[in-house]
C-alpha cells in the first residue's frame, strides 16, 4: 500500500470512521432505521431445524420405520420389532404392545384414534387408554387418508386390495379381489387430474391404476414411465389452487400428474440422489405454495416447484436412510415433520425458526472460517464465507458463487480469515488470509492478488487476524500471525514486532484497538501465552499478578459496563476472563458479578448486539447472555438440537449484522440465528399436560380408571412423572407442584418434570401439577388423588395402648441403662481409638491420590511443583544442577478432532508410559496439563537432560498407532530442556517458564525436536 495524496487521506479518514465501527456494527448501524439495509435472505434451499432422537434418548438400537400421534398427544414410533412412546423428554419401549413385528405404518381416523399396521399381527388401534387388536392378521401395506375433519376417510391397502374404515369396522372395497392389479399400496382421490374426478390405486408391482367411481373397474394408467413400477406411495397435492397427484416409486423415480401432463424426476438425469423412495407428505407456505417431502435412502427430499433439495446427515439427521415421513399439526397449527430413519427419529418444526443452516462449506473437513456480511451496493446485503479445504463462497442476490483453485481464484482452498479494511487510497479492501500464505486482496471484479508481507510463508505461519486503525491521519493495518509475531503496515512499509514483551514465539490470535477516555490509542493482543498491550512504542505482556491463564486466549472484545471499558478475553481453556481497562496501564481483573459459566471452557469469541445480548461461541454450543434490568444475566445455550449445524465453533467465524442476526461458523458449516424469530409458531393455545409414569418403589404402576391412586400401607417411595406435550422446545417448559394436604403453597417454577415423595403419612392427598411452555402459556392443571392407608398398628386405640406400654418399659430400661453405662463408655473409648487410626490411614491414602494424575497414573502438577520446591532448595545448598524437561504432544487437538477423546486419552497414557521408561530412577515425570508433560531431574547436567529428553522423543515417535488408540497415525513430542543451579529467589514457575520458552522454540523449529533453554 502506498500513501495517498492529501485529498485521498481525507477520504480515507472518512472511510476510516466506518471501518473502525465494523467490530461494533450491530451496536451502531442497526439502531438507526435510516441506515438499515434489506436483510440478506437465506436461500430457500436451507434445511429445516432437526431435533434428533437416538438410543441415548431411550430409543432402541433398531431401524425405525414410521411415526404417529395418539389422541392424547403422545408421539409413537414403530421399528422392526417394537413400539416406543415419546413423553416429551425420552422415548419408552412399550412391553405390552399388541405386536412385536415390523410396524409398517400409522395413521389417525376421524375420531383421533391411532391405527397401526403390524407385519405379522395385523391391525390395532390406540384410543388414549389402551391398545385394541382388530380382526384377523393379514398382510397390510399402508394407510391412506382422504378428506379432512368429519369427512376424513381412512383406507388401508393390503395384498388383496383395499378396505375403508366405517365406524369400528373395516369394509372391503367393491373392487376386491383385484386379481391382476397386484398388491395394493396406497389410495388417493382427485377432482381434476386426468381431466375428471378419479380414484387412484398404487400397487407394489403393477404400477398405477385409476377409476372414475367405486362402482367401476380399475384401469391401468398407460404412461410407459409408470408401467410395472414398484410404487410406494401416492399423494394428492394442492399447489396454489392447482391440483396434482404425486406418484412415488422404489426404482422408478418420482412422477407428478397435473391435468393430462406428467413431470418425471429420475436419478439418471441427476435430479434425484436416489430412486429408493418410501413415502411422501405435503405442506404449504404462507402463499399457498406446496412443498412435497419424501423419505428416501439418500435423506429427506423436498420438492418446491421444479427444485429438489436433499437433507441428510450433513444437516443433522441421524442417518441418510429415511424410512418414513409424517406430518403433524399442533393446536396452534404449527406443522412438524417426523422422520423415522435407520439411525433414530428426527423432528423438524416447519414454523419460522430462529436458526438457519446457511452453508455446509467445509463440513467434510474442519468447517467454515471467515464470515463477513456487508452491503451489496443494491440496498441489500451479501455474505462472504471461507472454509477449510473448500475455498471461499459469496452469497449475493440469492445465488452462491464459489472461489477455489484455478485462474483468478485462490492459490489454496483453505481460508483462515476475511476482513473489509479501509486503505489510504480512499477505498475499502477485501482482505483474505490462508494458512502458510501471504495476505490476498479480492478486487471488485473478484480477481485475487497477493499482498507482500514480511513473515515467512511456511505451513506453520499465516495471518490469524487483521485490523485497521488511524494514527495521525494515516491508516495502519495490523496483522497477527502464527509464530511470527505482529506486523504493522503503514505508509507502504511493514514494521515487525516478533515478540510481545518477551523472547518467546507464540501464536497471536487476535488484535483489538482501544481509545481511552483521554484520547490515547492502544492495541491489545491475545496469543497462546496470554494478553499483551501496545502503547504506540512497544509491546508489554500483562503482569502475572492478574492471574491470567497461562495457556492463552483466542479473541478479545471491548464493552462498556457501568461507564467503564471492560475487556472480555476468550481464553483457550478457562472460559471468559474480564478486565477493567478504563486505565489501560493498570488493568484490573473482574471476578464478581460475572456472567454464568459457558457450556465449555474453550471460547472462540464474544460478540454483543445492539440490544446488549452477548453471544459466547464455545467448543460445545453457543451461549446467549441477555442482561437483566436489575443486574445479572439470563442465559440460553444453543446446540444442534436447537438448529445449530454443529456444536463446535471455529476461529474468525462469528459476525453480527446490522439486523442483530448472529452468523456463526462451526466445524460443520455456517448457521445464522435471528433473535427476532426466537418464538417459533404463534404459541397461543395451552398444550396438553399429561402424567407419563407413576412409580412405587421404582416399579411402574397403572393408574386406576377413576384417576385415584391408593398406595399399600407402610413406608413407600412414590415418584410421579409428567410432561407438557408442546411439540417443540420441551426442555424450556416449566413446572410447579403442590401436594394438597401436605404443602401450604405450590413450589417454585422449575424445569424438573417429576416429583418424589418418601414415607407419606397415612391420609388423603391430591398432587396438583401446573405447567407452562417456552412462550409462558400455562396449561390446564392436572391433579392426582393419592390415598395412604394406615398400618394395623397405626390405629388410634392401638397407639394409646402402646403409649402405656412404652411408659412401663421406659422405667425398666432406665435401670438397665445405668448398670451398663460404664461398660459402654469403655467400649466407646476403644472404638474411637480404632476409628481414629483408620481415619489417619484414609487421609494418608487421599494425600497420595491427590498427587496422581487420574488419567495417566503418573504425578500431577501439584506433585511436580512441590518436588521442585524441595529440590531447588537442596540444589542451592549443594550447588548441584537441577534438570527440567517440558514436553508437549504435537498437533494433539487435530488428533483429538480426528479420532475422538477416547483415542486421545489412550494416546496420553501411552506417551506417559514411554516417557517414564526413559527417565532415571531418581527423576520424576508428571502430567503438567492437557497434552503437556514435565520431568524433574536431580543432579543432572545439560548433556544428561538432553540425552534423556531425546530418548523420550524417540520412544514416543516409535509408539505404534494401536498403542495410541487408532489404526493409522503416530504422534510426536517437542521438548524444551534446561539444566541450572537455581538462584536465590527463584521459584518453580521461573524454571518452568524458561523450559516452556525452549518448548516454543522447538515448536517453531518444526516440532518433533528438543531445544535447550538459554541460561537466565
Amino acid at each position: 500500500m502506498n500513501p495517498g495524496s492529501a485529498g485521498a487521506t481525507l477520504r480515507s479518514l472518512a472511510l476510516l470512521l466506518l471501518a473502525l465501527a465494523l467490530p461494533a456494527v450491530a451496536q451502531d448501524v442497526s439502531s438507526d432505521p435510516a441506515n438499515r439495509l434489506s436483510p440478506l435472505k437465506v436461500p430457500a434451499g436451507s434445511p429445516p431445524t432437526f431435533t434428533i432422537f437416538t438410543p441415548r434418548d431411550g430409543l432402541g438400537d433398531e431401524i425405525w420405520s414410521t411415526v404417529g400421534q395418539g389422541p392424547d398427544g403422545f408421539v409413537w414410533a414403530g421399528s422392526a420389532s417394537s413400539l416406543s412412546r415419546f413423553d416429551g423428554y425420552r422415548w419408552h419401549d412399550i412391553p405390552d404392545a399388541p405386536g412385536r413385528s415390523l410396524v409398517r405404518d400409522m395413521a389417525n381416523d376421524r375420531q383421533g384414534r391411532l391405527w397401526v399396521i403390524f407385519e405379522r399381527e395385523g391391525l390395532a388401534y390406540y384410543d388414549g387408554k389402551g391398545w385394541h387388536r382388530v380382526g384377523e392378521a393379514r398382510f397390510h401395506q399402508r394407510f391412506s387418508t382422504v378428506g379432512e375433519g368429519e369427512s376424513r376417510e381412512l383406507w388401508v391397502a393390503h395384498n388383496d386390495g383395499l378396505a375403508r374404515l366405517e365406524g369400528d369396522t373395516w369394509v372391503e372395497d367393491p373392487g376386491n379381489p383385484v386379481g391382476n392389479l397386484g398388491r395394493a399400496i396406497a389410495f388417493a382421490r382427485t377432482a381434476s387430474v386426468g381431466g375428471e374426478p378419479r380414484e387412484w390405486l398404487a400397487t407394489a408391482d403393477r404400477g398405477l391404476w385409476y377409476r372414475r367411481a367405486s362402482s367401476e373397474a380399475w384401469r391401468r394408467h398407460e404412461h410407459p414411465a409408470l408401467a410395472n413400477l414398484a410404487l410406494t406411495d401416492i399423494k394428492r397435492v394442492q399447489d396454489k389452487g392447482v391440483e396434482s397427484l404425486w406418484v412415488v416409486s422404489y426404482g422408478g423415480g418420482v412422477a407428478r400428474l397435473r391435468g393430462n401432463q406428467m413431470r418425471l424426476w429420475r436419478a439418471e438425469t441427476g435430479e434425484l440422489p436416489t430412486e429408493a423412495l418410501y413415502s411422501a407428505v405435503a405442506t404449504h407456505d404462507a402463499d399457498g405454495e406446496a412443498q412435497v417431502w419424501m423419505a428416501s435412502r439418500a435423506g429427506l427430499l423436498r420438492f418446491r416447484g421444479e427444485r429438489v433439495d436433499v437433507f441428510d446427515r450433513r444437516h443433522g439427521l441421524p442417518a441418510d436412510a429415511v424410512r418414513g415421513v409424517k406430518l403433524q399439526h399442533d393446536s396452534d397449527g404449527v406443522e412438524s415433520l417426523w422422520l423415522a430413519t435407520e439411525g433414530g427419529v428426527a423432528r423438524a418444526t416447519l414454523a419460522a425458526s430462529p436458526w438457519n443452516t446457511v452453508s455446509l462449506l467445509g463440513a467434510a473437513d474442519n468447517g467454515s472460517f471467515g464470515v463477513l456480511v456487508e452491503p451489496d451496493g443494491r440496498g441489500s446485503e451479501r455474505l462472504w464465507v471461507g472454509s477449510s479445504r473448500d475455498g471461499l463462497a459469496l452469497l449475493e442476490q440469492g445465488n452462491w458463487r464459489y472461489f477455489r483453485q484455478g485462474p483468478g481464484g485462490l492459490p489454496a482452498r483453505s481460508v483462515r480469515g476475511l476482513w473489509r479494511l479501509p486503505g489510504n487510497d480512499g477505498r475499502q479492501h477485501l482482505v483474505l488470509s490462508q494458512p502458510g500464505a501471504p495476505l490476498f486482496e479480492i478486487d471488485g471484479d473478484f480477481e485475487v492478488r497477493p499482498i507482500d508481507v514480511p513473515w515467512p510463508t511456511q505451513p506453520e505461519t499465516g495471518a490469524n487476524h487483521v485490523i485497521a486503525r488511524s494514527v495521525d491521519g494515516q491508516v495502519e493495518w495490523w496483522a497477527a500471525t502464527n509464530h511470527a509475531g505482529v506486523h504493522r503496515l503503514r505508509g507502504g512499509e511493514w514494521t515487525s514486532f516478533r515478540h510481545l514483551g518477551d523472547e518467546g514465539h507464540g501464536s497471536v490470535h487476535w488484535l483489538l484497538a482501544q481509545t481511552d477516555a483521554q484520547g490515547r490509542q492502544w492495541l491489545w493482543a491475545a496469543d497462546s501465552r496470554g494478553i499483551a498491550r501496545f502503547d504506540g512504542q512497544r509491546w508489554q505482556r500483562l503482569n502475572g499478578d492478574l492471574g491470567l491463564p497461562r495457556d492463552g486466549f483466542r479473541s478479545l472484545s471491548l464493552y462498556e459496563e457501568n461507564g467503564r471499558d471492560v475487556l472480555w478475553g476468550s481464553s483457550t481453556h478457562h472460559g471468559i476472563v474480564r478486565l477493567d481497562v478504563q486505565d489501560p496501564l493498570r488493568p484490573q481483573r473482574i471476578t464478581r458479578d460475572g456472567p454464568p459459566p459457558p457450556p465449555d471452557p474453550t471460547i472462540y469469541s464474544t460478540l454483543r448486539d445492539s440490544q446488549g445480548r452477548i453471544y459466547v461461541c464455545t467448543n460445545n454450543g453457543v451461549q446467549q447472555l441477555t442482561p437483566r434490568a436489575e443486574g445479572g444475566w439470563d442465559e440460553r445455550v444453543f446446540r444442534r438440537r436447537d438448529g445449530l449445524v454443529h456444536d463446535e465453533c471455529n476461529t474468525n467465524s462469528q459476525f453480527i449484522d446490522s439486523h442483530d442476526r448472529y452468523w456463526v461458523g462451526t466445524l460443520g458449516g455456517l448457521s445464522m440465528y435471528d433473535p427476532n424469530l426466537s418464538l417459533p409458531g404463534p404459541a397461543r393455545s395451552p398444550k396438553p399436560l399429561r402424567l407419563t409414569a407413576v412409580r412405587l418403589d421404582n416399579e411402574t404402576v397403572a393408574l386406576p380408571a377413576d384417576g385415584a391412586l391408593r398406595l399399600p400401607a407402610g413406608q413407600h417411595e412414590l415418584r410421579v412423572e409428567y410432561s407438557l406435550l408442546t411439540g417443540l422446545r420441551e426442555r424450556e417448559s416449566m413446572y410447579r407442584t403442590q401436594m394438597l394436604g401436605l404443602e401450604a403453597r405450590p413450589g417454585a417454577w422449575t424445569t424438573q418434570h417429576d416429583r418424589t415423595f418418601s414415607g407419606l403419612a397415612p391420609g388423603d392427598y391430591r398432587l396438583r401439577i401446573q405447567a407452562r411452555d417456552f412462550a409462558g402459556i400455562e396449561a390446564t392443571p392436572i391433579e392426582l388423588a393419592v390415598t395412604v392407608p394406615p398400618l394395623w398398628w397405626q390405629q388410634a386405640w392401638l397407639q394409646g395402648l402402646a403409649v402405656v406400654a412404652l411408659l412401663i418399659a421406659s422405667l425398666v430400661l432406665v435401670a438397665l441403662y445405668n448398670r451398663g453405662l460404664r461398660r459402654r463408655q469403655r467400649q466407646l473409648r476403644q472404638e474411637v481409638a480404632e476409628r481414629t487410626s483408620a481415619l489417619n490411614d484414609a487421609n494418608q491414602r487421599l494425600t497420595e491420590l491427590s498427587y496422581l494424575d487420574p488419567l495417566t497414573g503418573i504425578a500431577n502438577r501439584r506433585r511436580l511443583v512441590e518436588a521442585m520446591k524441595a529440590e531447588m532448595q537442596r540444589a542451592q545448598d549443594q550447588q548441584k544442577p537441577l534438570g527440567l524437561i517440558v514436553a508437549d504432544v504435537d498437533h494433539f487437538k487435530q488428533y483429538n478432532d480426528r479420532f475422538g477423546h477416547l483415542a486421545g486419552d489412550a494416546a496420553l497414557r501411552a506417551i506417559a508410559t514411554a516417557m517414564g521408561s526413559a527417565m532415571r530412577e531418581q527423576d520424576l515425570v508428571a502430567r503438567f496439563g492437557g497434552e503437556e508433560f514435565a520431568c524433574l531431574m536431580i543432579d543432572a547436567d545439560l548433556a544428561t537432560v538432553q540425552r534423556v529428553a531425546e530418548r523420550m522423543r524417540l520412544l514416543v515417535e516409535a509408539l505404534p498407532p494401536r498403542a495410541l488408540g487408532n489404526d493409522s497415525q503416530t504422534l510426536t513430542i517437542s521438548a524444551g530442556v534446561l539444566s541450572a543451579i537455581p538462584l536465590a529467589g527463584q521459584n518453580p514457575e521461573d524454571l518452568l517458564h524458561m523450559a516452556d520458552q525452549a518448548l516454543y522454540e522447538a515448536k517453531a523449529g518444526g516440532r518433533n525436536r528438543v531445544f535447550a533453554a538459554a541460561r537466565a
